[in-house]
């Protein structure tokens, strides 16, 4: 199954909303510092910190981003905070459960680096940790797609039907996570080159570091954003139908006589 149409619609659903990179870039902003927050005393890890805010604060967004990307329409401003207050409780347990799995490597990894594991331990975890990884960027993604999409209430079933969604097609699957990652990896990897090879001398130093540094916030709000809509458009393709979302309620479309009077919602998301 070719996924040239998936990754095109995508695309343009994330360009068609240029204030959810934004929206995104300010949430990676306030989860650091508040990550940079609770690590500062000694009872918690800064990642440890850092993936909990995290989750709390992406959980509360998502189901808004989905719900819009989903629709492929705008939403007006109370439209999509509805949505993202709809399913901030399923989804919250689906980002809690990545935060732990990937918050409890992370803690082993820490505790092997510092009592000198041998090899082949490490690269066993290794191995683990990159499955465990896989299943948090690939199937909970497509769980909580699931969630939004079919209005599922119960998560237990919602990652089942996205590891079955995920097993049925991988190579779809794959195919279209490594093209999301590559155009993230030379993004991120264009803005770091040019970091290093900038030399500290003069004014206009400081104009492109803050140029590199507004670029790579506008990159890291625009691949998570890149991965939902690509994903979701797939989904959509292959099970369901293209602007559909079962939980319709939480947005309904504008009547007609108010897209005649106040036009369609430009002004929100």
């Amino acid at each position: 199954m070719s996924i040239t149409p998936a990754f095109r619609e995508g695309l343009q659903r994330v360009l068609s909303s240029p204030t959810l990179m934004v929206l995104l870039a300010v949430v990676s902003f306030m989860a650091w510092t508040t990550g940079a927050v609770l690590g500062f005393n000694g009872q918690y890890s800064f990642w440890s910190a850092l993936l909990v805010a995290y989750s709390i604060i992406r959980a509360w967004w998502t189901g808004g981003i989905l719900h819009r990307y989903a629709q492929n329409r705008p939403m007006r401003d109370g439209a999509f905070h509805r949505a993202c207050g709809t399913f901030f409780f399923r989804l919250l347990r689906l980002h809690l459960l990545s935060a732990l799995i990937l918050g409890g490597s992370l803690y082993v990894a820490e505790l092997m680096m510092f009592n000198q594991i041998n090899l082949g331990v490490m690269l066993g975890f290794g191995s683990l940790f990159g499955l465990g990884y896989i299943f948090c960027d690939v199937v909970l993604d497509y769980a909580k797609i699931r969630t939004v999409v079919e209005d599922r209430r119960s998560m237990v079933f919602a990652i089942t039907a996205g590891f079955r969604f995920v097993v049925r097609r991988p190579g779809s699957v794959v195919r279209l996570y490594l093209l999301n990652a590559t155009i993230g990896f030379i993004g991120f990897g264009s803005f770091v080159l040019v970091n290093y090879s900038l030399v500290p001398v003069g004014l206009h130093w400081l104009l492109v570091l803050l140029i590199v540094a507004l670029g790579m916030v506008v990159v890291a709000g625009w691949v998570p954003l890149l991965f939902l809509s690509t994903q979701t458009a797939f989904f959509q393709d292959e099970l369901a139908y293209p602007g559909y979302t079962a939980g319709s309620g939480v947005s309904p479309p504008d009547l007609p006589v108010t897209e005649v009077v106040a036009g369609p919602p430009t002004n929100g998301v």
